[in-house]
């Protein structure tokens, strides 16, 4: 995000570095982002009717559920 910042938005990004937010800005970004990645990861999951039991009975299966899901 950086790089798209300093590309395309260099006066919010100068304004940003020179105020000492861009790092908080990016963190809080990132923490979003990383946010809705699980969420949509449970959703894949209920979708798909993975449960954490699978683990335990079927690991071949869920492990490769997951990785689709991830992928």
């Amino acid at each position: 995000m950086e790089e798209y910042l300093k590309a395309h938005k260099k006066a919010e990004y100068t304004i940003m570095l020179m105020n000492g937010t861009l790092n908080i800005y990016l963190k809080e970004l990132q923490e979003t982002a990383d946010n809705r990645v699980q969420q949509i990861i449970r959703e894949l999951k209920d979708k798909s009717g993975l449960t954490e039991n699978m683990k335990n009975t079927d690991i071949l299966y869920w492990v490769g559920t997951m990785n689709s899901i991830k992928a």
